[in-house]
């Protein structure tokens, strides 16, 4: 009987630890951040107003542009090279939201945007 309880809780455990991970690692750019170790406070550093974006000076401070745009390169058109010079990161990646590829407000391009 002792074996048996033990059992259970040990699969309870397991089954509850892999719901909580799937919790965290959905679609949205925060999401993402928080399956990869990152803290709200990574990016917030107040708690933020509701429909505040972060500004691409956050987003920077641990992803340069111009590296995106190398690995983005074979990408056609690469979304890290706009005509439109250094856009803000979140006018593609929503944070809290699904991300959507701004480019297609003018254009239609065949691109996910991911996280």
């Amino acid at each position: 009987m002792t074996k048996t309880k033990f059992l259970g809780l040990a699969m309870a455990l397991c089954f509850g630890a892999a719901f909580s991970t799937a919790s965290i690692a959905g679609d949205f750019t925060a999401d993402f951040h928080l399956a990869h170790g990152q803290k709200c406070e990574t990016c917030h550093k107040t708690a933020p107003k509701a429909g505040a974006k972060v500004k691409k000076q956050v987003c920077q401070g641990c992803h340069s542009y111009e590296q995106l745009a190398k690995q983005t390169a074979k990408v056609e058109p690469n979304p890290h090279y706009s005509h439109l010079g250094d856009v803000n990161c979140t006018d593609c990646h929503k944070g809290h939201k699904k991300s959507e590829l701004m480019c297609n407000s003018c254009h239609q391009f065949d691109l996910k945007v991911p996280h």
